[in-house]
């Protein structure tokens, strides 16, 4: 059994992680034909397809993070959906820039997400969510 400030802290949590992802995910969803058309640029086979998948990772794990359904499926949704999108941004180079500290700041903030997803995933939501409401 948690404490109310251990809530507390995972619900503050998952909202701070949440508005990370909501906001992006939103504008692209807006804006769907542009956003598969940037995929197409990159060379991406099927780019309606990847941009559906990774437009719904981006825009309905946000809203189930902050409901706290799902957790475990949520976190590694929004893992997977980093992942893809540090590929997408770095390719090849991502190991050249871990070796550059001083010019990857981004690269290790997408890290920093993905280990507060892995605390997530672990931690589960809490209990100011729905999971612990059923």
């Amino acid at each position: 059994m948690l404490s109310r400030s251990e809530d507390c802290a995972l619900f503050l949590g998952r909202v701070f992680v949440a508005a990370l992802f909501l906001p992006s995910g939103l504008s692209k969803l807006m804006a769907f034909s542009a956003f598969a058309a940037s995929l197409r640029a990159k060379g991406l086979p099927y780019p309606e397809v990847i941009a559906g998948i990774l437009v719904a990772a981006e825009f309905l794990g946000p809203l189930a993070l902050l409901i706290g359904l799902w957790p475990r499926w949520t976190a590694l949704a929004l893992i997977c959906f980093t992942g893809v999108s540090l590929w997408m941004t770095y390719g090849q180079s991502g190991l050249s820039m871990l070796l550059r500290p001083q010019q990857s700041g981004e690269l290790f903030e997408r890290l920093a997400i993905i280990g507060g997803l892995l605390f997530y995933f672990s931690s589960g939501p809490g209990g100011w969510s729905r999971t612990s409401l059923r």
